[in-house]
């Protein structure tokens, strides 16, 4: 009788614990009172008609049937999008209320976080959903070990554009070719042979030579070049700047010396921009920006047409390939059972293949599940590019190779923490005011007659490189931001 009781007693448990699993998994969401959802995010031109689309075929289609109505809002620029979202997370007076799901970077969302305002998505994906994303993708929205703070929508990494019509002239006259730039330290041999070939087409003037090539993003340059030398400058792990004299020299040397002589340059706001102008015939920057790359420039007030080329980014010589990860995820705030829920059930229908092909494919940008690469739809997205317009070849040019560097080399996101969005601030700035501080030395000694070695000499790069140094350091102390230096 007691051995019947215990089984009884043994079987109700069971029961009451797998009702209790069953009941905290159910869903919350009812399609006869729809909860509302508003998302904000940053996306212009192309990609916001491409994601309101998306919405509304959600809301028509998943979210009718499970009770769920998204509103997309477009905030601006990343910064204005980051202010409002920052403005409401801290409750500033006549600031909006904070958004259900909104587009966000690492660092600003770790400061999001940190208020208490995120929700964690381990709770709404599961680890076999999980792994349906790009491993390098998805880690980028994880704190703290496996916190899942956002989903990656879809992301970038950086290439190394150039105009093939002036390169291969180039390369044709003087030797040079595409193996120059694998390495930076090819890139800047191959930009001051170009400077000198230019140069010499006019030898009754002196030091009219022109620049090769420019750099976007001068933090992913200075970042993923320490790191592709072994170390992380921005190392979220311990929470401070690792400045390694000899690694950051390596950097220094090829981005100051090349922008102070005109090897290396940046004219307008998008290096796409000096494209066009002829102010460059390469530049590094996002895959995602393929579609920007100019089909034509400006020779002699008309427009001549040209050929486009992408290869892969630059590594340091002795270093280890490797590639930036980037691209803003979306994080979910902390709210109800239902609007969490219905934030998470829109991020899995977005991500999905069928949503994220074609979001993705709009400008360039990369799928974020696995198992987009081998689909119909990409295949048949990429086809359709291949056959369209120029700008459209560009942007297929660049799948294949953005995607052998994604999946062959070793990727990099650098880990955020409180004070990593100064770091990286700090570092780009610092650098390129001192490089247009040395192009303006640079000019004046130009104009005095000067050799490259006795420029080189009279710059003192030794002092500039302590300058630097100095720079980097008097505005981490004032910020109260940890670093060491090797």
């Amino acid at each position: 009788m007691k051995r019947k009781l215990k089984v009884a007693c043994l079987v109700l448990s069971m029961f009451i614990l797998l009702t209790g699993c069953s009941t905290a998994s159910k869903s919350v969401l009812d399609p006869k009172n729809p909860v509302s959802i508003t998302l904000w995010h940053y996306y212009v031109g192309d990609n916001k008609i491409a994601l309101e689309t998306a919405v509304d075929q959600f809301n028509k289609g998943e979210g009718s049937e499970k009770g769920v109505v998204v509103t997309a809002v477009a905030k601006g620029s990343i910064l204005e999008l980051e202010k409002a979202v920052t403005d409401s997370a801290k409750g500033i007076i006549n600031a909006e209320p904070m958004p259900d799901m909104f587009s966000t970077y690492p660092d600003k969302g770790l400061e999001i976080d940190q208020l208490g305002k995120l929700c964690d998505l381990n709770d709404y994906f599961s680890k076999d959903e999980q792994k349906l994303y790009i491993t390098a993708f998805l880690n980028d929205g994880k704190y703290d070990g496996d916190r899942l703070l956002s989903i990656p929508i879809v992301k970038s990494t950086e290439l190394l554009y150039v105009n093939a019509t002036a390169w291969n002239e180039f390369a044709a006259a003087t030797g040079v070719n595409e193996k120059n730039l694998t390495t930076w330290e090819g890139v800047y041999a191959a930009a001051r042979a170009y400077y000198q070939w230019t140069d010499a087409q006019t030898p009754d003037t002196a030091w009219d030579g022109k620049s090769l090539m420019g750099i976007d993003s001068v933090a992913n340059y200075i970042i993923i070049g320490n790191k592709q030398l072994g170390v992380e400058v921005i190392d979220g792990k311990n929470e401070k700047a690792v400045l390694n004299h000899a690694d950051l020299r390596k950097l220094f040397d090829i981005y100051y010396g090349g922008m102070s002589l005109g090897y290396l340059n940046a004219v307008g706001k998008f290096r796409s921009d000096d494209i066009k102008a002829s102010d460059l015939i390469a530049y590094v920057g996002s895959s995602s920006g393929a579609a920007y790359f100019p089909t034509w420039i400006e020779k002699d007030n008309t427009q001549s047409p040209i050929e486009f080329t992408a290869l892969a980014y630059p590594c340091f010589a002795g270093g280890t390939p490797t590639a930036i990860v980037q691209g803003a995820g979306m994080s979910v705030t902390k709210s109800t059972p239902e609007k969490q829920e219905g934030a998470a059930l829109f991020l899995k229908w977005f991500t999905a293949e069928e949503q994220n092909i074609p979001f993705a494919m709009t400008t360039g940008y990369l799928p974020v599940e696995t198992g987009a690469y081998g689909n119909a739809d990409y295949n048949a997205s990429l086809k359709s590019l291949s056959s369209g317009d120029q700008a459209e070849k560009n942007v297929a040019a660049v799948y294949d190779i953005a995607l052998n560097q994604i999946m062959d080399s070793n990727t990099y996101a650098s880990t955020p923490f409180n004070g990593s969005y100064n770091v990286r601030s700090i570092l780009e700035t610092s650098l390129t005011t001192m490089a247009e501080s040395g192009r303006q030395s640079a000019v004046a000694l130009k104009e005095q007659g000067m050799t490259e070695d006795e420029i080189v000499t009279a710059l003192d790069m030794n002092a500039r490189f302590d300058e630097w140094l100095s720079s980097i350091r008097s505005q981490l102390d004032t910020l109260g931001i940890s670093y060491s230096e090797e």
